[in-house]
């Protein structure tokens, strides 16, 4: 780290500290570790009504553990449910990624292992996680005009959550409208000042005792936690989150089988080679001709 970018560091580090605050957001969470370089969260808040609570889901990763690897499922895995993935030993964690259509075309810059999707739509609109080799990942809020040809494993998201450190506010909430308003469940990735943590965020929510959060409490929530930039990424019933090939993440009442997303991002353990992403026991065959009426609700992605 240059001096430089330590100093933005810890300028951020101190606005998303005291922005925090403000909020009345702050919570220490237990972390678990799972394997080196990674830990596990899981957070229960109360809301005023009774007997109904927020479950927050909390990844954290270590970019600088070298037998660490991020990934994003490739463009033929389309139509994928998060649990075709589990039993695959070299799979540490999974996460829903991308907003899509009916027929699984992506919403902004889609990257997987250097190869560009085809069909994405709204490209310069969609802010991203862009990581490069060795794990350089960076959110970039604007999006830029062409693909970056060093770009490894990419994928846009729908509003920007917090941005160098401050959490975007009820006021921008507003504005967006019921998309960003209505309490949803919502999953999100977000990165420190210094780049080195990346963590990745599950909100349950339409249960009778769990709901969703607007955008504005998960960017608190994101920011208290001293995360300075982070992406919202596709939610509602698409929000899944999985650790060691176990779901962490609770279905939704009104959908109580995992959806068919268009794609995923992986934690990997790049110590361990196995032939296929979809090698696990529970391997089906991905089939992107689907009854999108049974699978997912249609999306409203302003």
């Amino acid at each position: 780290m240059n001096l430089e970018t330590g100093r933005r560091a810890l300028c951020l580090g101190a606005l998303v500290a005291l922005g925090a605050a403000q909020a009345g957001e702050t919570s220490e969470l237990q972390w678990q570790v799972v394997r080196p370089g990674v830990s596990y969260a899981l957070q229960e808040v109360s809301t005023t009504q009774a007997e109904v609570m927020h479950r927050l889901h909390w990844l954290r990763v270590d970019l600088s553990q070298a037998d660490l690897e991020l990934a994003l499922t490739p463009q033929n895995y389309a139509g994928l449910r998060l649990t075709d993935l589990d039993g695959n030993q070299r799979i540490i964690a999974s996460i829903n990624a991308s907003f899509f259509s009916p027929d699984f075309r992506t919403r902004g810059y889609t990257v997987s292992d250097s190869r560009p999707w085809t069909g994405v739509y709204r490209l310069t609109e969609s802010p991203l996680l862009a990581c490069k080799a060795e794990r350089q990942c960076q959110v970039l809020h604007q999006a830029p005009d062409a693909a970056q040809e060093d770009w490894r494993n990419v994928a846009g998201g729908v509003r920007s959550l917090v941005v160098e450190g401050l959490a975007r506010t009820e006021q921008e909430d507003a504005q967006c409208g019921a998309f960003c308003e209505t309490p949803h469940p919502r999953s999100a990735l977000g990165m420190d000042a210094s780049r080195r943590w990346l963590f990745w965020l599950a909100a349950e929510g339409r249960q009778k005792h769990v709901i969703g959060l607007p955008l504005n409490r998960m960017a608190a929530k994101m920011q208290a936690q001293g995360i300075a930039d982070a992406v919202n990424f596709d939610g509602g019933g698409s929000t899944d989150l999985h650790v060691l090939g176990q779901a962490k993440t609770a279905r939704p009442d009104d959908e109580p089988l995992p959806r068919r997303v268009a794609n995923a991002w992986l934690l990997l353990d790049s110590s361990r080679n196995t032939p296929s992403l979809l090698s696990g026991a529970n391997a089906s065959p991905i089939n992107p001709i689907i009854d999108w009426a049974k699978s997912c609700e249609t999306k409203a992605t302003p």
